[in-house]
């Protein structure tokens, strides 16, 4: 049985990474990680916890579904997100895309399981 592919367009932290060979001295040195928790803690409370709702859910989807869904995230911000936000004319994020055609935005999680149920 083929997984059910679901695309998720959100809003997503976003760290910078330096050189592959910058990151590798980095990591020795043991400073990666605080240049990336810098990062993240310059974000707004209500993105990190909205991020933090989404990852959750997403680890919840993919543990219910198993090896039944496929799920990509793809940051809203990027080419990629901003070109399926217009194609599936995705205006409220996090927006889901089953099957490269069904479209739920919000957080509703019985809405989106009964999609993906559809699907299977």
């Amino acid at each position: 049985m083929k997984p059910v592919y679901v695309e998720v367009i959100a809003k997503v932290l976003t760290t910078y990474d330096h050189c592959y060979r910058c990151e590798l001295i980095f990591d020795q040195v043991g400073i990666n990680r605080k240049i990336h928790r810098r990062d993240v803690n310059e974000y707004p409370e209500e993105a990190k916890e909205e991020f933090l709702r989404l990852s959750d859910w997403i680890r919840e989807l993919a543990e219910l579904y198993r090896h039944r869904i496929l799920i990509r995230v793809i940051d809203a911000q990027s080419p990629m997100g901003i070109f399926k936000s217009i194609r599936h004319r995705a205006w409220n994020y996090p927006a889901f895309i089953v099957e490269r055609k069904d479209k739920y935005g919000g957080w509703n999680r019985e809405m989106l399981e009964a999609l993906i149920d559809r699907h299977l």
